[in-house]
């Protein structure tokens, strides 16, 4: 375990891979507050998805082991049952969010098979960060690139796991001022030198959710702070939480008492956002539908708007 979650000056990270300077990535900010940090206590997890292209929908799924979950599933194409989960959290409040490890060489080798495979799992067999803690040379020692924030009520740790057998570290949030946020490369101290590839929009991300969160100026909430975030844009349409390939925004609160509240909002190609506000209450979980539906979207709110960075993505505005 470590406790060092600060990233090296910016000109040292670029340093070891100078010259390689590629196109932005099309990939997620992700972010997760414990305990005193929110007004409410517990948990707050989110997730912006970005992707150039993707059919996505939200439904609930049931492991064999019995475990139920709430995901966000998708593909590259509309053929079901989508086969990836971006994001998810099961019957017992244990909730994941997954960021692409893009700063490794060969990135692209570590697929959405094997990202979605670690949430599958932890969703499906566990029921708290403790039981996960327990299992995390099983779980996170395959070598399969990968960066994951994993949480409950009690606590939340972040996981990055490298392109090498054994290659891990865990944060615990309460290390880090009961606060965690990652984007797309290794910050962590003993997982830093896997960073081959620079892709300045990471770095910016990081450094716009990690400023957000450590100067906001109070405890934090879902209707608040974290929406908020998830709409930030002002970096511009590139370099922003809110970025022109966001297609979704995923927002999870779990109280002290284990009452779950989930806020999505989502797209496809061809298809205009939806919203989805739910509660993960035990009637949910005793008699899930089948089918969730979405509710109206509304412009009462907002104050910034994915850009849209295909033709096929519309968004006619709202809110959560």
């Amino acid at each position: 375990m470590i406790s060092i979650f600060n990233l090296r000056l910016f000109s040292a990270f670029l340093l070891p891979v100078i010259g390689i300077l590629p196109d932005t990535t099309h990939a997620c900010t992700t972010f997760a507050s414990t305990g005193s940090a929110n007004a409410d206590g517990g948990l707050l997890i989110a997730k912006n998805r970005d992707s150039l292209s993707a059919y996505q929908s939200v439904e609930v799924r049931q492991s064999i082991s019995g475990n139920r979950y709430i995901g966000l599933f998708y593909n590259s194409h509309k053929r079901k049952p989508y086969p990836y989960i971006a994001a998810g959290v099961n019957q017992h409040g244990l909730a994941v969010v997954q960021n692409e490890s893009a700063s490794i060489n060969n990135a692209s080798h570590f697929n959405d098979g094997d990202q979605s495979a670690a949430i599958y799992t932890i969703l499906e067999n566990y029921r708290s960060v403790a039981d996960v803690r327990q299992a995390k040379q099983k779980l996170f020692a395959d070598g399969l690139a990968n960066f994951l924030i994993i949480g409950d009520k009690h606590e939340a740790i972040l996981v990055e796991v490298g392109p090498a057998n054994g290659s891990y570290q865990i944060l615990s949030a309460k290390e880090n001022g009961n606060k965690l946020y990652h984007t797309n490369h290794y910050v962590l101290k003993e997982m830093e030198h896997f960073n081959k590839v620079f892709y300045p929009d990471s770095q910016l991300r990081f450094s716009a959710i990690k400023s957000q969160m450590s100067e906001a100026p109070s405890q934090l909430t879902m209707e608040g702070s974290y929406y908020n975030w998830v709409n930030s844009a002002k970096n511009g349409p590139n370099d922003s939480i809110l970025r022109n390939v966001t297609l979704a925004s995923w927002v999870n609160r779990i109280t002290d008492d284990g009452a779950t509240k989930l806020w999505i909002r989502v797209t496809s190609p061809k298809h205009k956002y939806q919203r989805y506000q739910l509660l993960l209450d035990q009637a949910f979980w005793n008699n899930p539908p089948s089918e969730i539906r979405p509710v109206a979207l509304s412009a009462e709110g907002i104050v910034s708007y994915p850009v849209g960075s295909e033709d096929q993505y519309e968004y006619q505005g709202g809110e959560f």
